[in-house]
């Protein structure tokens, strides 16, 4: 498999976003959104981004706490994580005064976790008020509506980027892209149905016709070549283990 990005219709509004973001007017709220269900390409798209804009990025955890998430911007901008929370920010904000670069935090849902009581995102506010770097986040299918209900934040939200599956046209420049065999358009519209436009389903099934291909010597495969093999590593299914009484 190429080690390329396709660049589908979803890659290109997130991009359209970013550079909006980056060329707003004076006045405008700078910060950006994108969510998705799991598999439509979410992280895949930030790291492009990222490199392409030579952007900061930090993938959220669960075990992150606001001291723990500014000492990790802190050492991506150079510095080091210090005592107080407040020199982190300021130190922050100094780094991104002399070079203004957006912000991009992947796994975003966990900065609206209840028992945290919001105050990482409430500290990313005060980063992008103070600096006015743009702060793209991204999360999951559920996240919109956890923002949404976070006023104070969603208000400077003005770029809602949603991933949703691809559609044929993308599927065949996915395949095109990043397959390194043929795949005819039968054995690609099976592969797109199956996926129900999922595009990391997608990579999956074509790296495996890739193998298969190569194995074969096929430069272009067709779903009567492909026959009735598995497209995906889906997990097993398991049922009840009969009792030792036959029950």
């Amino acid at each position: 498999m190429r080690h390329v990005m396709a660049m589908t219709k979803n890659m290109r509004r997130f991009l359209a976003a970013v550079d909006e973001l980056m060329d707003r007017p004076m006045g405008t709220e700078g910060m950006g959104l994108l969510w998705g269900e799991p598999g439509e390409g979410k992280s895949t798209s930030i790291a492009y981004v990222v490199n392409a804009m030579d952007g900061i990025y930090a993938r959220a955890m669960s075990s992150w706490t606001v001291t723990s998430m500014l000492g990790y911007l802190c050492r991506e901008l150079g510095g080091q994580r210090m005592l107080r929370r407040a020199d982190m920010v300021d130190f922050i904000v100094e780094q991104l005064a002399e070079n203004k670069r957006p912000i991009f935090i992947d796994e975003a849902d966990h900065l609206f976790d209840k028992p945290k009581k919001f105050e990482m995102a409430e500290a990313l506010r005060d980063i992008y008020d103070i600096s006015g770097c743009p702060i793209i986040l991204c999360g999951m299918e559920d996240i919109a509506r956890t923002v949404q209900a976070h006023g104070r934040f969603a208000r400077r939200i003005t770029q809602w980027v949603e991933f949703t599956g691809i559609d044929l046209d993308d599927a065949r420049a996915v395949a095109d892209e990043l397959c390194e065999v043929g795949v005819a358009d039968c054995l690609l519209a099976h592969l797109h149905s199956s996926a129900r436009g999922n595009i990391g389903r997608m990579v999956i099934g074509l790296s495996k016709i890739e193998r298969m291909g190569k194995a074969s010597g096929i430069g272009r495969v067709t779903h009567e070549q492909w026959g009735d093999r598995e497209l995906f590593y889906d997990q097993p299914i398991f049922t009840t283990r009969p009792t030792r009484n036959g029950g």
